[in-house]
């Protein structure tokens, strides 16, 4: 590493307690990052991440109201009395809400807010402008509204205001939630590249992948922490690391699951060991059988372009959808993945083309009735989600649709149950994490009974276990019945639950395969800015077909490799 050009972070016993709250969200938690360290922030969602985070930059205890308590030091200085927009000079943040820091008219502007203000002079904004726009890979929306980006796009531009200004520590709450896969290995080149010039960096979030490249991992449980150290040791552990939050990786699991000692952490070094076995090749997953089941949605020759946009968002789709299948769209941010999910359920009606549901052509059909037939869920929880309680929330569908008081409360405990909250019924679900406003905006459309679920990044905001589970919960409902469609940058999600992919590209439905083809196909795979899950590059190296999810790889691996787990 380079001489840096970070400064240090420090928590000496914090502790805070959300006005309201019940429990502390930090209880003595006491961290150091050391300049130009690169620094993962891992645990459970709700174990106090996001407060660790809002501490550093002084936002707790100066702009949230609550019990604070211990010494929080940026560059070894206290920073208790200091104005937030002092401490933001030295250090940036990238909120898990990152929409709410995007203020300007355009993305430009966006970027040269912050350098407005500290006054840089003009040829040299300009050319910080340029530089961020290029590393980011917005360079040709430099004009665009930041309304108009999709999420991933928009979560870009947060980062590169942030960046702009050089701070000299950086944290990133969950930065990678919203961006397509090869955007999240740009992402971490880009962490790389900050690191090697000697930043200070502390990112937050559930990419176990990403973790092993940090310096140190910390792990947080019930807002205290649990593991600070290598990030190896821990991630070796696949069991320590589902009691603590964290997805294990592929390579640790599988080896545990086969019953055999070894502990690789990538493909690579799990493909050394293998590779002087005898493996067999995979059968195909079971597919929907066409033959018994019915078209449910119908997309023909849809075109749809947003105000002002350079080009259409859907350039003449056609797809037909069948009754009970798991459809996963995939492609990179600002494909039309969103745009084309909106058209399924009357969000967005064709400019040309149509599209119908169960017979409903969703231009004329009433909200009522394609409510009935299609949940969506959007991509951010927060723009779905408005009474005072969970409760209240959870039955505002069925009451619209008419059904009578007792059935709704029974469907409201229901779908409690089946998204895990229940005893959440009196919550307000603005004080709720992310993640479980996103299960609380699932149980307000598994109450309304739809025959498809159309839902935008499902594991987004939720912990390793979480996701696990709300994906199972995804594959349950498919199996009753359900037809299910989801659009994720989770590749392993993707790969392990779905059946069929319908591949975006600049509008253009480029792609529409059982998934095992998909992970097979390279040019296919770079064209969505897609990659292999960690279990299908490993199964690729062996040369042995393609695995799509740890369970299946441990089902063909363990008669060539005699494990008795």
């Amino acid at each position: 590493m380079s001489e840096s050009r970070g400064t240090s972070l420090e928590t000496r016993e914090v502790s805070f307690t959300y006005r309201g709250g019940e429990q502390p969200a930090l209880e003595g938690v006491s961290v150091t990052l050391q300049p130009g360290q690169f620094g993962y922030l891992m645990g459970r969602t709700g174990a106090g991440k996001t407060s660790l985070c809002l501490c550093l930059n002084g936002i707790i205890p100066a702009m949230q109201t609550g019990e604070f308590g211990g010494t929080v030091l940026v560059g070894g200085e206290d920073i208790h009395g200091r104005g937030v927009y002092e401490v933001a000079g030295q250090v940036g943040e990238l909120f898990q809400a990152f929409e709410t820091q995007l203020l300007s008219s355009d993305v430009e502007a966006e970027i040269a807010f912050g350098l407005e203000n500290a006054q840089m002079p003009r040829d040299e904004m300009r050319q910080r402008v340029d530089e961020m726009l290029a590393l980011v890979g917005l360079g040709d929306m430099r004009e665009r509204e930041p309304s108009t980006l999709s999420g991933g796009q928009k979560q870009r531009l947060a980062l590169a205001a942030i960046l702009a200004p050089s701070p000299a520590a950086l944290i990133l709450d969950e930065p990678t939630t919203d961006i397509d896969p090869r955007g999240k290995q740009e992402l971490m080149e880009i962490v790389d590249q900050l690191t090697e010039q000697g930043f200070t960096l502390l990112v937050a979030d559930h990419e176990t992948e990403d973790a092993l490249q940090a310096d140190v991992l910390m792990v947080l449980a019930e807002g205290r922490v649990a593991y600070s150290g290598p990030p190896a040791e821990l991630l070796a552990d696949p069991q320590r690391c589902l009691e603590l939050g964290v997805r294990p990786l592929d390579m640790p699991a599988l080896f545990a699951a086969l019953g055999r000692p070894e502990r690789p952490l990538t493909p690579e070094e799990a493909a050394e060991v293998l590779g002087a076995e005898s493996l067999p090749t995979p059968a195909d997953a079971p597919a929907v059988d066409e033959a018994e089941t019915t078209v449910i949605v119908e997309v023909e020759d849809v075109h749809f372009a947003y105000p002002e946009a350079e080009r259409e968002a859907l350039a003449g789709v056609s797809v037909s959808i069948r009754e009970g299948e798991f459809v996963v769209i995939l492609g990179e941010n600002g494909s039309g993945k969103t745009t084309l999910a909106k058209h399924l359920n009357g969000l967005a009606h064709p400019m040309s083309g149509h599209v119908t549901v169960a017979g409903l052509d969703t231009r004329t059909a009433s909200p009522q009735d394609m409510a009935r037939q299609v949940g969506y869920l959007f991509q951010n929880p927060d723009h779905q989600i408005f009474a005072e309680t969970v409760e209240a929330e959870i039955a505002f569908g069925p009451r619209n649709l008419g059904i009578a008081a007792d059935e709704i409360s029974k469907r409201v405990r229901d779908s409690l149950d089946m998204v895990g909250l229940a005893g959440y019924e009196d919550r307000d679900p603005f004080v709720l994490t992310k993640g479980e406003r996103q299960r609380v905006a699932l149980a307000s459309i598994l109450a309304q009974k739809p025959n498809v679920i159309v839902f935008d990044e499902p594991t987004t905001g939720l912990d390793g276990p979480q996701q696990e589970e709300m994906m199972q919960l995804l594959a349950r409902l498919n199996r009753d019945g359900q037809t299910v469609i989801i659009i994720t940058h989770c590749t392993w999600a993707a790969a392990g639950y779905a059946r069929r992919a319908l591949v975006m590209d600049e509008g253009l439905l480029v792609g529409d395969l059982p998934v095992r083809e998909l992970f097979e196909d390279d040019e296919l795979l770079a064209r969505a800015d897609q990659v292999r899950p960690q279990v299908a590059e490993l199964s690729a190296a062996l040369g042995c077909g393609t695995f799509l999810s740890v369970a299946e790889a441990v089902e063909r691996l363990r008669p060539s490799t005699g494990g008795d787990a």
